[in-house]
Formats: C-alpha cells, sequence, structure tokens
C-alpha cells in the first residue's frame, strides 16, 4: 500500500489517529509535493469562517499533539512533528454548513473519499470536533459526544511554515 493511500485510511479511521503514525514513516519524494491550487469554493463570508481560518491545536489520547490548519479556498492541513523532528502536512479540503446545528464539516481526504462529521465552537474560543467514530461513506455523526477532540485556536496563520514537507491532496 502506498504512503498515500495508507494516510487516507489512517485519516478515515478517526481522521487524525492513523495519520500521526504515518508521519513516523519518512516520506518518498513523490509524495512530498508542492501545494496544489484548491477546487474553488464561496470565499469566507460568515463570522464564523473568519473564525476558522487559522491553526487549531489538540492532543490524542496517547499525548501527541497535532494541528489543523483552516486555510481559505477550503484547504485544511493536518499537521504533526516526526520522529525526525520535521514537521509534516497533509493536504485535504473541507466544506463547513453552518445552518446545520451542530455545524456539519465535510473533509475531503482525497477526490473520491470524504468524511462528514460535526463541530460547534465554545465561548471559550475552542472548537469540539467528533473526530472519533467517523470514516468515509459513513453517515455522519447527529451530535457530538464526550470523547469530541477540543482545539485550541494558536495561530491566525493559514500557511504553512516553510519548511513543512506536505502530502499533496
Amino acid at each position: 500500500m502506498t504512503n498515500s493511500k495508507m494516510i487516507g485510511k489512517a485519516i478515515a479511521g478517526g481522521i487524525c489517529f492513523g495519520i500521526l503514525a504515518s508521519f513516523n514513516a519518512s516520506l518518498s519524494p513523490a509524495f512530498a509535493a508542492s501545494p496544489t491550487i484548491a477546487e474553488a469554493t464561496a470565499p469566507a463570508t460568515s463570522n464564523i469562517d473568519k473564525q476558522l481560518l487559522g491553526q487549531w491545536q489538540g492532543t490524542v489520547p496517547s499525548g501527541q499533539s497535532f494541528t489543523f490548519v483552516f486555510a481559505p479556498e477550503g484547504k485544511l492541513f493536518l499537521m504533526a512533528k516526526g520522529p525526525d523532528g520535521a514537521a509534516r502536512a497533509k493536504e485535504m479540503r473541507y466544506k463547513v454548513n453552518f445552518g446545520a446545528k451542530p455545524m456539519h464539516l465535510d473533509v475531503g481526504l482525497s477526490n473520491t473519499e470524504t468524511v462528514q462529521t460535526v463541530f460547534e465552537l465554545t465561548s471559550e474560543g475552542q472548537m469540539r470536533l467528533q473526530l472519533q467514530g467517523t470514516n468515509p461513506g459513513q453517515p455522519r455523526p447527529d451530535s457530538l459526544n464526550a470523547e469530541a477532540t477540543v482545539f485550541k485556536k494558536v495561530s491566525e496563520a493559514t500557511a504553512l511554515p516553510a519548511d513543512t514537507q506536505l502530502i499533496g491532496f
């Protein structure tokens, strides 16, 4: 199985848990791609759209932290450090339905795989995101549960650090 397919499967098993493990494998040059152009999406117009843009840090139960970077034009990156200390990021796509309660988040892992989940922005400025139990092709959770991952916004920056190894969409 290729590194790209392993990462897609890993994300599908809970969006982030497996991809963090896959960062332990070194990337071959074929997968260390330069950023690609995002598919055209509506520009960020809502206040919630603007609140999402930036870097959100969370921690898995094992204690390893990772960062989601919500960028303009529907780009989403999952960023973590590999065992060598190098920053690595997987490029994905995202789409939000703000009218739903809780809000809906669709994460495009590839051109053919999308994970549907739910999230909320809290009054404390955090984001609760349902990661566990989400897989491509499965129904969206109806609500957030006690296992929802809590993210703290750590930066308004929407660009990856220059030295980040990128795994393309």
